[in-house]
């Protein structure tokens, strides 16, 4: 995980979303935020190499430097929905998530960088946390097949908090439930995340926010992230006519987005991620239309592509496009299922962590060599004082070694066996490589 620098103005606004109650966080009247409301993190988050001893003088010809590699993780959805809202909450009123993420703690210590998306907003108490999906409407001469309301999700501020104490670098807010809680929810949601130390991506304040790069740089190596949604839930209109160039990142917007890339690549990045919320929901293979914006996506510059928004894990493959009259070839993960949530659908409580490893060549370009996965799934625990815990839990092929809260009874190992089989044949053996249990993950 990267060393978390704050700027001055984001280390107050830190201090001030850390307070008592939820209510005395900044209002949502921040149409639209002043593009220095709250800075970002620095644009580019360092992890220095470890120092090496100065070789002592020798006669004999110097040796080749070691290859110079990184790592980058990727995770899927998560959601916090009404239940998770409520056994979040504490005896003193505030709200801890701290424990939805702990099991992951030692993969992500050990990865350059991490990476997620979180649908829905953080649009502060008064806008109202998340709510049960709501019922449909009954059909009406005007309107006999009524369309079911979309659900909508608002999680406390403390996620945030959670997040960056679990080791997360990035957060993509480009997806679907964006506007859950409007444009002013919109725009909290991105301050509050940026406020907690958190790169923030796919959502922006203005238009200089939003071709403004976003680079971790891991060991050396400086890799760029794009963030763009599908779909906002038919919610377009709640965006100002003035802000709609800009507010959120679309799939759909082939020429931002390519300028968005370049952005990246003309701030130094050596490698660029499109990290995409796309395709249909449940649907357990990638259809046309994924396939098809891979590849305009690796023609525009994109190095990788990762996935989001089916809920369930979707294939990955290696695949090739044309990008100014030379082929390249680029790992696609389409999708990777849900991280943390409390989703009931089949397959939704299994998801994957992904991690690109990266490797500068002798010629000085980076390129990915591997892509690897662990299935992970949200696993849910009665704890001491009575409340649920949702929690993602590393698989692996012997469950006695995954770690969660509480110690695991035998109806736990075995859904934790089959989310293992279900994610190593969802995602095939062919494009990615599955991580074995380590020695850091018994931490």
């Amino acid at each position: 995980m990267l060393r978390r620098l704050l700027t001055p103005g984001a280390l107050l606004a830190c201090l001030l979303l850390c307070g008592c109650a939820a209510e005395t966080l900044a209002p949502l009247t921040i149409t639209p935020a002043p593009a220095d409301s709250v800075p970002l993190p620095p644009p580019e988050r360092t992890r220095m190499p470890a120092e090496t001893p100065a070789p002592e003088p020798s006669p004999s010809p110097t040796p080749s430097p070691a290859p110079q590699t990184a790592t980058i993780g990727f995770l899927g959805d998560i959601l916090i929905m009404q239940t998770q809202v409520q056994n979040a909450k504490q005896a003193d009123g505030t709200y801890d998530f701290s424990g939805s993420f702990a099991p992951m703690e030692a993969l992500f210590a050990e990865t350059g960088a991490v990476c997620v998306n979180f649908e829905g907003a953080m649009a502060g108490a008064e806008a109202g946390y998340s709510e049960p999906r709501p019922t449909a409407p009954p059909p009406t001469e005007a309107d006999p097949t009524p369309k079911q309301p979309y659900q909508t999700f608002n999680a406390p501020d403390a996620l945030a908090q959670a997040l960056a104490a679990a080791g997360v670098d990035l957060v993509s807010t480009a997806n679907n439930h964006c506007l859950d809680r409007g444009y002013d929810g919109l725009l909290r949601t991105a301050e509050t995340l940026r406020a907690a130390g958190l790169l923030q991506s796919g959502v922006y304040r203005s238009e200089e926010d939003r071709f403004t790069p976003r680079i971790l740089a891991v060991n050396g190596i400086r890799i760029g992230v794009v963030s763009a949604t599908e779909s906002v839930n038919r919610n377009d209109a709640l965006i100002p006519s003035e802000s709609r160039g800009f507010a959120v990142s679309r799939l759909s917007g082939e020429e931002q987005l390519a300028r968005e890339i370049a952005s990246c690549r003309e701030a130094g990045a050596e490698f660029i991620i499109a990290f995409v919320h796309w395709g249909v929901e449940f649907e357990a293979e990638a259809n046309s239309r994924q396939k098809k914006t891979a590849r305009r996506l690796v023609s525009a510059g994109a190095d990788a592509v990762v996935g989001s928004h089916p809920h369930v894990v979707q294939p990955v493959e290696w695949i090739e496009a044309e990008r100014g009259g030379e082929l390249m070839r680029a790992p696609v993960l389409y999708s990777l299922g849900n991280f943390v949530s409390n989703m009931s659908k089949p397959d939704t409580e299994y998801g994957m962590f992904a991690r690109l490893r990266l490797l500068r060549g002798a010629d000085g370009a980076v390129s990915c060599t591997a892509v690897e996965y662990l299935p992970v799934l949200c696993l849910r625990q009665k704890l001491a004082d009575g409340r649920t815990l949702h929690q993602a839990v590393p698989c692996y092929a012997d469950a006695s070694l995954s770690k969660a809260a509480v110690p695991l009874d035998a109806d736990a190992r075995e859904r934790i066996e089959a989310c293992y089989a279900h994610v190593a044949d969802a995602v095939g053996t062919d494009a990615a490589n599955l991580m074995e249990w380590s020695e850091a993950d018994a931490q």
